[in-house]
């Protein structure tokens, strides 16, 4: 439930004429985190307060809306459960609009759609933005932790020459660098196991190569999911899928392991079972029923 600009004249009236206004004292929860959509406000005079909280109870502050603000307007439009509370921090008048009518004002009303649209966009480049600053901190973490494994590798080389080099209880040295810098760490799963799964239609297929390639022969009712749209292709097509349905993902060249890194983008929004189909670019061609 993002800040949003303020209000416009003509959006205030489209509103007013489809909304019903709702009157909460100060300290009344507004809108529960995870309860699932139903309405779209428009703070028309009060202040709100915006915050999450976690299983733990430790809440966080988000942000504050004054009168001309609005919320709920994501979770409408993605159909989502909310991802946040909202509680009035004084007495705070609202237009409350339903859905249906969010939806109309929507279709009649372009300037508030591009707004919505703006901000869903807004979402995903601070989405991808947090990853980023993940994963630079987790190789960040790696690289410290090559550090110690370069210590601990010392140290067990020193203890087995003192001890019995050829002691069977050694500690090897390989050990310690097992799947280090393998660009493939997503699991595989081989050809065998994916047409079962296919035929008892268990998992999620989804084609990760360029949407050239994807148009000219894929697997039948597999999703594309190309690496430069992925973001937005996947509000379309995944993001109310569920999470730990088994996903199969496909698609690489000579030079492009495509499949490997839309896998990881899977991993990262939270699917639990994704695996990269085994073998070349092309093997799945004789294994599968295709389309066009």
């Amino acid at each position: 439930m993002p800040e949003t600009p303020g209000k416009k004249e003509g959006q205030t009236l489209h509103l007013a004429e489809v909304g019903v206004q709702v009157a909460f004292p100060a300290g009344a929860r507004i809108v529960q985190q995870g309860e699932t959509p139903r309405y779209f406000y428009f703070v028309e005079s009060g202040r709100v307060q915006v915050f999450r909280e976690s299983k733990e109870g430790i809440r966080t502050d988000l942000t504050t809306l004054d009168p001309g603000k609005y919320f709920g307007e994501v979770a409408l439009v993605t159909g989502q459960p909310r991802t946040a509370s909202v509680e009035a921090l004084e007495n705070t008048t609202l237009i409350q609009v339903s859905k249906d009518e969010f939806d109309r004002v929507l279709d009649n009303n372009p300037q508030l759609a591009r707004h919505v649209i703006q901000q869903l966009a807004q979402w995903l480049v601070a989405g991808d933005r947090r990853l980023e600053t993940e994963v630079v901190h987790q190789v960040r973490l790696r690289q410290i932790s090559w550090f110690d494994f370069v210590l601990l590798l010392g140290l067990s080389v020193v203890l087995a020459f003192l001890s019995n080099w050829g002691n069977p209880n050694g500690i090897p040295s390989n050990m310690l660098v097992q799947g280090w810098g393998d660009k493939d760490s997503v699991p595989q799963i081989s050809l065998k196991e994916a047409v079962k799964a296919y035929n008892d239609h268990t998992a999620l297929f989804v084609d990760a190569r360029p949407a050239s390639f994807y148009k000219q022969k894929h697997i039948k009712a597999a999703k594309n999911l190309p690496l430069p749209l992925f973001d937005f292709l996947y509000l379309m097509e995944l993001s109310q899928e569920d999470k730990n349905k088994p996903v199969i993902v496909y698609g690489r060249n000579i030079s492009r392991h495509y499949d490997v890194e839309v896998a990881r983008k899977l991993t990262y929004r939270g699917h639990q079972n994704v695996k990269v189909l085994a073998g070349g670019p092309e093997d799945f061609k004789g294994q599968f029923p295709l389309e066009p």
